[in-house]
């Protein structure tokens, strides 16, 4: 099929061995798309939690050590001497000291008996859970962006050569029509009317190039790079019912597996067990400490005038101490009641936000199922509206030859035939993102899902691919 636009033909619909892949666009997805590399530095950093809290619960281990240097200059009365009989004789005397002091202790402590950091521990858990289910979550839904991305596109490249045909086709009638008032065979109403048609194509071809730039721009937010041509989906893809067909089976297996309604559990769990952490902050805790200290001073004393009594105050002191605390919180200001309320309603919050997610899992499921299998059926309507349509329009064209049918009716029945084409391109669109989002909900979706997928796509120039070529009309002037 002849491209209306050569510019456009290049950047979109050129074929070249270069063209990227599903699977191609995933990997790059992998590595580059901002919104799971946030989800997982959140993954990551929510997993620290279970660690933090399960600290608590394990010896405390402290080390001090401190060095410092005095100098003390004291005037005061002191014995100055001793008379002939012995006795002290007092006056005024300068002392002057130095001091060095160093000190170094190891201080081992343990709880006993601490309710709020066992159920503390137990809340951060269950957070690393949900972080978990959560990431799996992110996960899944880069899977469903990247394959909704590519076959955005594909989707716009689809429409924009069905105008592009839709085009060709109105520029036809219009050439025909002004031939046929030339000649003195119609009215010139009939060539208006064609002009109508063919301005109203150009309009939609120019909007689908549109959408199919805009298309490739999604990729590239995806990936962080650039592209220009995709491999397409081929003609003989498979559409089929979901497997098991039961729409109560998917929406039980939804409600065991869906990572989002496990996020939301395993968050109930964890708001459950902080509540009782909090509960407990009145409760008595026992603790014990072990302590190994040392202490040295080293210096010199000076005094004026000189004193029998100037002695050095060096020292080695060694002290070991064991210790079992038991603190009993009685007042904290209200502090404590309202950190129990508080994670009281923390967990009402998360408990309704558990039953609304599945809530909307089972709708979700529902929703989904009912879609999948929809398109299947659409699939196979839209199949078979394409080939009516073209013999409709092959049948309103011999009649307008023979004068039995006007432009008008022509017309007509040629967008419902190229209505009725990308009417068939959506839905198979619609199928393969549908049962994607299908196993989403149930949470079955994984990347094989994206390699399975990738091979039912073939290189743009080949045979099996799913384009678009229009059959020839008579004196339409088409080619196939």
């Amino acid at each position: 099929m002849r491209t209306l636009c050569a510019g456009v033909a290049l950047a979109i619909a050129a074929c070249t061995t270069n063209a990227d892949t599903l699977r191609d666009i995933y990997d790059l997805a992998l590595k580059n798309d901002a919104k799971l590399k946030g989800a997982q530095a959140t993954y990551k950093a929510n997993q620290e939690t279970e660690v933090q809290a399960r600290s608590r619960l394990f010896p405390q281990v402290n080390g001090e050590a401190s060095y410092g240097r005095n100098r003390r200059n004291e005037d005061a009365q002191g014995i100055t001497g001793f008379d002939p009989n012995f006795s002290p004789l007092f006056g005024d005397v300068n002392t002057h000291t130095n001091t060095t002091n160093r000190s170094w202790s190891v201080t081992l402590s343990q709880q006993i008996f601490d309710l709020p950091a066992w159920f503390s521990f137990k809340s951060g858990k269950e957070i690393g859970r949900q972080a978990e289910a959560q990431f799996a979550a992110d996960q899944q839904d880069l899977i469903v962006r990247t394959a909704d991305a590519y076959f955005t596109v594909l989707r716009a490249f689809d429409n924009l050569q069905v105008a592009q045909a839709e085009e060709l086709s109105d520029k036809r009638q219009l050439d025909q029509a002004q031939q046929r008032f030339d000649v003195g065979l119609i009215a010139i109403t009939d060539v208006h009317e064609a002009r109508a048609a063919y301005d109203g194509s150009v309009v939609e071809r120019l909007t689908d190039e549109g959408n199919v730039a805009t298309a490739y721009e999604t990729l590239t937010t995806l990936t962080g790079q650039t592209h220009a041509n995709l491999w397409l989906l081929q003609k003989d893809i498979p559409i089929t019912d979901p497997e098991p067909n039961d729409r109560a089976a998917w929406v039980q297996f939804a409600l065991n597996n869906n990572y989002v309604l496990k996020a939301a559990r395993f968050g109930m769990d964890a708001a459950q067990e902080n509540a009782a952490a909090k509960r407990y902050e009145h409760a008595p805790k026992l603790s014990g400490n072990l302590t190994y200290q040392k202490d040295y001073v080293d210096g010199s004393v000076d005094t004026t005038p000189q004193s029998l009594f100037d002695l050095p105050p060096d020292s080695n002191t060694t002290t070991r101490a064991a210790v079992l605390k038991l603190t009993v919180p009685i007042y904290s200001g209200g502090y404590t009641s309202s950190a129990q309320r508080q994670a009281a309603e923390q967990y009402n919050a998360a408990l309704e936000q558990k039953i609304d997610t599945e809530r909307n899992v089972i709708q979700g499921t529902r929703a989904r199922h009912i879609a999948t299998t929809t398109d299947v059926q659409r699939v196979k309507a839209r199949s078979q509206s394409i080939v009516s349509a073209q013999s409709a329009l092959e049948a309103t064209q011999a009649g307008y030859e023979v004068g039995t049918r006007n432009i008008v009716d022509v017309l007509q029945v040629q967008r419902t035939f190229y209505a009725a084409q990308r009417d068939y391109a959506n839905t198979r669109y619609d199928y393969v993102l549908d049962m994607l989002r299908l196993k989403q909900q149930a949470g079955t979706l994984s990347p094989q899902d994206i390699y399975d997928l990738n091979e039912w796509l073939v290189e743009p120039d080949s045979p099996k691919a799913s384009t678009f070529k229009i059959s020839s009309l008579k004196n339409s002037g088409e080619t196939n």
